[in-house]
């Protein structure tokens, strides 16, 4: 009776045993035919990283047979994580359960080697779980790699399109800086034309004074004297020519006469020269390169700027300090090169006027020299080799802060008051002695120690030398041609 009641809970037990069986096959078919049909490629990696579960999503993701995947580990060889993506697979691995409720997640993009296609990009997503009674994590990964092909070539065609744009903003900024200094250039062609017909008009009287000025004053002379034989002669004249005499102040007009022809003599000298020197200025004639002589064009422009250089009010005069080399003909386009010199001494003279005389003492001070004249351009010419001729104009201006001295040579770059300058005047300068005669502009200054441009011209064009100086250091300034080094008595 015993072994009866036995065999019947033990039959009894065998068949909850084959039923919970059953339930447990059909739940892990219904949990592999919920995992193969899932869209995301799904992964169970237990504590040490080695692969326990593949779904088919993943198979096809990682284009392997679930064989070829579980037992062994795929973070480091088959699975990488990209840069971009801001975690590191060995957190990934070493993730321990923690102490508190809830479940770590851990998302970052990856790359999947793949044998004999393209490499995949995926989002993966970790989160801890259990298997087989386990601490294992299940890794979920969306194949993103389309997605991910078009947002980098979305980045790359942003890349280009800001070096497009880029480029576009570049030019168009080429053009004005070309049109304004084609502007520029147009009105010094215009002005040069201008002044060498003014010159031209004004040279023919001026010729005509000065030839006849010197018969005039002889003729008076012979009038005086023949005057001065008919007093010796009729020494009581009637009383209507005494009145007259007295009149006109014979005796002054005698001794008066010689000092007025005198000084129209210096009047009409000085309009020759004005002329002479307005005509070398704008060297019409000699629009194409020939030899010239560099000191000549340097008078001329210092000639046509003589009255900015007089002092006005409390200010002194501007003292010239000309120290020029023995300097053979330049070879060069003589108006330009001209122009370089006029835009060059006119800064020097702003810089000069932009101190006020009562500054004059505090920035004496600054320069450490007592005696030093703090209204001084200094023009030095020399050839020191055989193929170069250099020029250096220093002005005893207030100076200017690096910043400003590397911008100097910029288009439209100025730092005179709104409508005072155009910022092209050495931007022009520039390009005429760099590109027109591969020469070399270079810009010396310190606050409160001046400022000096140093121009350095081929002898010969043939042999331009074509290199520019960078704005660098300036250890060394002032030399002893600055004119912080110069005591004027």
């Amino acid at each position: 009776m015993m072994s009866l009641v036995m065999n019947t809970e033990q039959l009894a037990l065998k068949l909850e045993i084959r039923q919970l069986r059953a339930e447990l096959t059909a739940s892990e078919n219904r949990f592999r035919n919920a995992m193969a049909k899932l869209g995301e490629g799904v992964i169970i990696i237990d504590a040490k990283g080695i692969v326990r579960f593949v779904n088919t999503a993943a198979e096809c993701l990682f284009k392997s047979k679930a064989a070829e995947i579980v037992g062994k580990e795929i973070f480091g060889t088959r699975v990488f994580e990209m840069k971009s993506g801001g975690f590191h697979t060995d957190l990934i691995k070493q993730m321990e359960a923690p102490n508190g409720e809830g479940t770590r997640v851990v998302e970052t993009l990856v790359e999947i080697i793949r044998q004999e296609v393209e490499d995949a990009i995926a989002q993966m997503r970790v989160v801890e779980t259990e298997w087989e009674g386990e601490p294992a994590y299940i890794a979920s990964f969306r194949d993103i790699t389309e997605r991910q092909k078009a947002f980098n070539a979305l980045q790359v065609r942003e890349v280009q399109l800001r070096e497009k744009t880029e480029q576009l903003e570049a030019t168009v900024q080429k053009l004005k800086e070309t049109q304004a200094q084609l502007i520029q250039t147009e009105k010094m062609s215009s002005l040069g034309m201008l002044v060498a017909g003014v010159a031209h008009e004004i040279n023919n009287p001026v010729n005509f004074i000065y030839g006849n000025i010197n018969h005039a004053h002889q003729y008076t002379q012979d009038l005086l004297e023949l005057l001065e034989l008919y007093q010796e002669h009729y020494p009581e004249p009637v009383p209507d020519i005494q009145t007259a005499m007295e009149e006109i102040e014979i005796d002054y007009i005698k001794e008066d006469l010689g000092k007025l022809f005198s000084s129209m003599t210096m009047g009409t000298e000085r309009i020759r020269n004005i002329v002479v020197s307005l005509r070398n200025f704008s060297r019409l004639d000699e629009a194409d390169m020939k030899r010239v002589d560099i000191h000549a064009g340097i008078d001329s422009t210092l000639q046509i700027l003589q009255s900015r250089l007089n002092g006005k009010g409390a200010a002194r005069d501007i003292q010239l300090i000309k120290e020029y080399g023995d300097v053979p003909p330049v070879e060069c386009y003589a108006g330009q090169l001209n122009q370089v010199f006029m835009n060059i001494l006119s800064n020097a003279i702003d810089a000069i006027d932009s101190l006020a005389p009562a500054s004059f003492s505090e920035h004496n001070a600054e320069m450490g020299s007592g005696e030093l004249e703090q209204r001084v351009i200094r023009i030095r010419t020399f050839s020191d080799r055989t193929d170069t001729v250099t020029i250096r104009i220093a002005d005893s201006g207030p100076g200017m802060t690096d910043e400003v001295r590397q911008r100097v040579f910029d288009p439209f770059f100025t730092t005179k008051p709104v409508g005072k300058g155009t910022g092209l005047g050495l931007s022009i300068s520039y390009q005429i002695v760099v590109e027109k005669h591969g020469g070399q502009l270079q810009c010396y200054s310190v606050p409160h120690q001046g400022t000096e441009f140093v121009i350095e011209i081929p002898l010969h064009q043939n042999a331009k030398k074509n290199s520019i100086l960078p704005f660098a250091s300036q250890e060394g300034w002032p030399q002893p041609h600055a004119l912080a080094h110069i005591k004027v008595s």
